[in-house]
């Protein structure tokens, strides 16, 4: 088939890990924001559920998010991270590949909307960020490319 994978809403962000895993963030409609681990033939669910069904007929998001917190973009993934830009929460959401149940925020507010994530040569997140499209709140010098602190 030509369709890898299936049910998802609007996916954001699309990376893989070294060993070859795709992870795509991905915006719902009004209740749940997702990460998803992408599996070949997996059917995410959209249109009948939305985050976590707890249904074997789909594979739920390794983590929802509200939409208020998340809006999730861009995603990269390092050595031992996927890093989430998102736009409405205006943070940078941290997830350890080593337990993809939790993650840490960084940047809260500080830089506004943040569109997309890379992992720079040396590890360090650069992010764009998304503030003059009529959606955020414009700083003087935005939209900008900012290498961001690592530790």
């Amino acid at each position: 088939s030509p369709v890898f994978s299936y049910g998802h809403r609007n996916p954001q962000g699309i990376a893989w890990d070294a060993e070859g895993t795709m992870y795509a963030s991905e915006f719902g409609q009004d209740t749940w924001d997702e990460l998803n681990v992408i599996e070949a033939g997996g059917n995410y669910g959209w249109p009948e559920v939305e985050g976590i069904a707890d249904d074997d007929d789909y594979i739920d998001p390794v983590q929802q998010w509200s939409p208020d917190d998340a809006s999730p973009s861009g995603i990269a993934v390092t050595a031992s991270d996927i890093l989430i830009a998102n736009l409405r929460g205006e943070r940078l959401r941290v997830v350890p590949l080593d337990d993809l149940t939790t993650s840490t925020e960084r940047f809260g507010g500080e830089f506004g909307r943040l569109r997309d994530v890379v992992a720079g040569p040396d590890g360090a997140p650069w992010v764009l960020t998304n503030n003059t499209d009529g959606r955020g709140s414009a700083r003087p010098g935005d939209d900008r490319i900012l290498r961001l602190d690592s530790d």
